[in-house]
């Protein structure tokens, strides 16, 4: 146990050691993701601006579905942590196994969205072209719904147990493959059929099916059944089940609603402006994602960490391993912003087979998107170090008021009502995030989540109780 941190960690501290330790390997698996999604939009760009439009729009909402139960079973992390810190290393392995039962609803949101899905994508006013690879897109893609849960599922509870490898070389093993599978079936290679953007999302969901059996098998493997009985704490248990929903459905509406925003914004903002700004923000947001996603890693990390510590009863720890993370993301997404501001046209020709005028303007936002990176470091982080408290209603509150009453509308306003255009909207979009930074630290900072119970409704100390007991 250390004793009294500061919270100005130099990188060599144990603090340093330990957010990195934690959360590079997520870092690097969040990584693998951000340079697939980023090639997906890069070899679909080679089709037609419309494609490049249609993949950015429909990857959002597909992205944006999974959210509402991705929200639940993340909490896994927040629950395996705080059981971890207490050496309750059973009940590690039985909220794994509700994390589990509950990725079932990738099923049941799959089937309600497929005949919705048509109405849905032709109420954004987009072109017939564009509407018609979307849905192409976004069908194919519910039939990995029920692979995202159990890789949430599975990547939470390694996380939370100190062993966030095993995510990251399954994150690589499915990225790797998504890549290969894009190539053979986008252009129709080696005999394969040429399906185009259907191709980048059939990729996806064999590369993520591929990815669950990889955290199976390490879940059900010896060293994890010796030391959390993986195989023997499997029984449904809704007492443990109505804790991650109690905590998750706030979670998940917080992560339905910061991410549904940015689709509106998108499809719904941008996209009514013209396929070129749409396209153009495609290519903006891909850049950007690779600020974005490894900055989740920490996120992740930093829930489990959080999590860890307040299962010892040290809040002051919990804290300053926030304080540091936070620094770590911003001096990361503030590099990365910089680099994007001052060579983006050049990056956008090299990777991008753009028309002129989308890659001038995809610039152009990569220039004003360059002034948030920084803030939204501190945004990601502290939704994480805040879930690990298990502070999950009063995020799903601001966020709703934020995202709604604040990103859209001035969105609105500077891109429509005062003709900015779709530079206008992304004007938008930077001061919301700002703004939200500063509400997110002052929340954390101010130890409001202190006293939050996520262990209502089971036995505290369940081990004495509890008839699947596997003591490590």
């Amino acid at each position: 146990m250390h004793s009294n941190p500061t919270l100005t960690e130099s990188p060599c501290s144990s603090g340093f050691r330990e957010v990195m330790s934690m959360s590079g390997p997520i870092i690097l698996g969040m990584l693998s993701v951000t340079i697939m999604e980023f090639f997906d939009k890069v070899m679909v760009s080679y089709i037609s601006t419309d494609a490049l439009a249609g993949i950015g729009s429909a990857g959002i909402a597909s992205f944006s579905m999974t959210t509402l139960y991705m929200g639940i079973i993340s909490v896994v992390s927040t629950f395996v942590a705080q059981c971890y810190g207490r050496g309750e290393h059973h009940l590690c392995a039985r909220y794994g196994w509700q994390g589990l039962y509950l990725s079932l609803l990738g099923l049941v949101f799959a089937a309600i969205l497929y005949p919705l899905s048509a109405p849905m994508f032709r109420a954004m006013g987009h072109t017939e072209t564009i509407t018609a690879l979307e849905l192409e897109y976004f069908r194919i893609r519910l039939a990995g719904y029920v692979f995202v849960g159990v890789i949430t599922a599975l990547a939470a509870f390694f996380q939370a147990v100190n062993r966030s490898r095993i995510p990251m070389y399954a994150a690589i093993v499915g990225n790797f493959l998504n890549l290969s599978l894009n190539y053979l079936l986008i252009f129709g290679k080696f005999g394969f059929p040429r399906m185009g953007i259907g191709g980048a999302a059939l990729a996806t969901v064999i590369a993520m099916g591929i990815q669950s059996v990889f955290l199976l098998v390490f879940f059900f493997s010896r060293s994890f059944r010796e030391h959390y009985g993986t195989h023997r704490n499997w029984r449904f248990d809704w007492a443990r089940t109505h804790e991650l929903l109690r905590i998750g459905i706030p979670s998940a509406l917080t992560f339905f609603l910061d991410v549904a925003n940015w689709w509106i914004f998108v499809a719904f903002i941008v996209g009514r402006l013209g396929a070129v700004e749409l396209a153009a923000s495609t290519i903006a947001l891909g850049f950007i994602h690779i600020c974005f996603l490894p900055a989740i890693g920490l996120n992740h990390g930093i829930a489990a960490i959080v999590g860890q510590w307040l299962g010892r009863s040290n809040v002051a720890l919990a804290k300053a391993r926030t304080y540091t993370a936070i620094k770590i993301a911003m001096v990361y997404m503030g590099i990365m912003g910089v680099l994007f501001a001052l060579f983006g046209d050049k990056l956008i020709m090299i990777f991008f087979r753009a028309e002129p005028e989308v890659a001038l303007l995809g610039h152009k936002i990569l220039i004003l998107a360059a002034f948030f990176q920084a803030f939204d470091a501190i945004n990601i982080v502290s939704t994480g170090a805040l879930r690990g408290a298990g502070d999950t209603r009063w995020m799903m509150v601001l966020t709703f008021v934020m995202s709604y009453l604040v990103f859209l509308p001035l969105a609105v306003l500077f891109g429509f009502v005062l003709k900015g255009g779709v530079l206008g909207a992304w004007l938008g979009a930077t001061l919301f995030i700002m703004l939200l930074a500063g509400l997110l630290f002052r929340r954390f900072y101010s130890e409001a989540w202190l006293g939050i119970n996520i262990f209502k409704y089971s036995e505290p100390g369940g081990s004495a109780k509890d008839p699947e007991v596997s003591h490590s």
